[in-house]
């Protein structure tokens, strides 16, 4: 191997390596349109519930549109509320504000969080949570924030199904001022 040879493999190497990395479509919460600064207070949200979630589980949007890309909401879910098996579309890292949640994810142990915990939700990785004493925390979405419930085998299911199987019903499409 010539001298040449030598040099020109490393090269070749970092190249593909860099076009590879570059090439790769990413969705990340700096994605969302550029805007102004947003501060908001507690009494400045406007909390909503969903279709697809508990009547227990409401939340307000902070930055983004939850239902088109990129997104920061704040959940607040009663005390009892219980989201079964589902998943998401998009990574979401969750920050716990108050509450004791139960978080479980496939294939992990049950792990119990509060106040100044954190979690990372990877796309697509079933879980399921439980609100044991009243739950306030923040998601930062990296792109929509669909659910998709699951059953026992990973197949997808109705959110009236699944939402029957623990006990909850879904909630009517509402906001409130809170």
């Amino acid at each position: 191997m010539g001298f040449r040879t030598v040099l020109l493999l490393p090269t070749l190497l970092v190249t593909v390596l860099v076009v590879a990395q570059s090439s790769r479509q990413r969705t990340l919460p700096s994605d969302v349109p550029i805007q102004g600064s947003v501060i908001k207070t507690r009494q400045q949200n406007t909390f909503k519930t969903s279709s697809v979630l508990p009547d227990c589980y409401t939340y307000a949007v902070e930055r983004g549109d939850p239902e088109t890309g990129p997104s920061v909401t704040y959940s607040r879910l009663a005390a009892g509320c219980k989201v079964p098996w589902h998943t998401h579309s998009a990574n979401a890292q969750v920050l716990f504000v108050s509450g004791t949640f139960q978080l479980h994810m496939k294939g992990q142990q049950v792990q119990i969080l509060s106040q100044g915990s954190y979690a990372y939700v990877p796309a697509n990785h079933q879980h399921q949570e439980t609100c044991l004493d009243g739950c306030t925390y923040y998601v930062i979405r990296e792109g929509i924030a669909d659910v998709h419930y699951v059953d026992e085998a990973g197949r997808e299911i109705s959110s009236d199904n699944a939402l029957a199987a623990v006990g909850e019903r879904p909630a009517a499409a509402v906001s409130t001022r809170q």
